[in-house]
């Protein structure tokens, strides 16, 4: 913040880290000269601060789309993301002391650590590629150990498509984070996969593929996950899906909603 406002001067606090048309066709110039570099150190060093700050995961995400050749509309998003960050500057992630099986949204057996992976995706909202973004937040015993804001690579049909590819991504992460967390205390960690989209998870909790034969391998990866209790499935209203965070640009509305949950 400060490198920016010696450069460009003072900027006034922002409430929100991006607006919609980030997600616009953008036709603006190239941004050239010595600028360009600029940007690069100032995005990479947004994805450094995501680590504790999902709330501006899926902006910078947006932006690191740009490295390779910034633009005019790119830049004044990034000034939006920078005030925005200004604005926020005392936020952080809060660690409570771990219970037993008490999680954010479930309880479960007191013997185990419950890791919870919140899954969650937008469906074709980029106008310029019209892909989908996949987030996923990851809670052990209640607190925020990693989360996730990623542009899918292939184009969904459907937003139940979009919603499995966004489950797929999330559960890979949540393994790994399941792996090691039990290599670190020694114990059992139960681990539990939450979706708010009742079909995606009537797809993975089944056995077989039905008729949506084009995404079978990631439906049978899943559901050998679950039949073989390596996770577990679980329906989530909407309105508590924390990983919703990292699917979209936050109106003020929203970022206060999710700032609260």
């Amino acid at each position: 913040i400060k490198v920016w406002e010696e450069k460009f001067g003072k900027l006034r606090s922002s409430t929100t880290p991006a607006d919609s048309s980030i997600q616009m066709e953008d036709n603006s110039p190239c941004w050239v000269g010595s600028d360009v570099t600029f940007f690069r150190m100032a995005v990479g060093t947004c994805l450094y601060i995501t680590r504790d700050r999902p709330d501006v995961a899926f902006t910078v995400k947006e932006l690191s789309s740009y490295m390779s050749s910034p633009t005019i509309s790119a830049m004044r998003h990034l000034k939006k993301l920078v005030a925005y960050l200004k604005g926020t500057s005392n936020y952080a992630v809060v660690l409570q002391q771990p219970h037993g099986g008490q999680g954010l949204h479930k309880q479960t057996n007191d013997k185990y650590w419950l890791l919870e992976s919140f899954s969650d995706s937008d469906w074709s909202s980029d106008k310029r590629n019209r892909r989908s973004t996949s987030s996923g937040l990851h809670m052990l015993c209640g607190n925020l150990v990693y989360s996730s804001s990623r542009t899918q690579r292939v184009i969904s049909s459907s937003s139940c498509e979009a919603e499995l590819h966004g489950m797929v991504s999330t559960l890979c992460d949540g393994i790994f984070i399941k792996r090691g967390a039990e290599f670190v205390i020694k114990g059992n960690v139960e681990h539990i996969l939450l979706t708010d989209s009742s079909s995606a998870r009537q797809l993975c909790s089944r056995q077989g593929t039905g008729k949506v034969k084009h995404l079978s391998p990631k439906i049978l990866w899943i559901q050998d996950q679950v039949r073989n209790g390596e996770s577990a499935l679980s329906q989530i209203s909407t309105a508590f899906n924390v990983a919703d965070i990292g699917t979209k640009a936050l109106s003020s509305a929203k970022r206060s909603e999710d700032s609260a949950q």
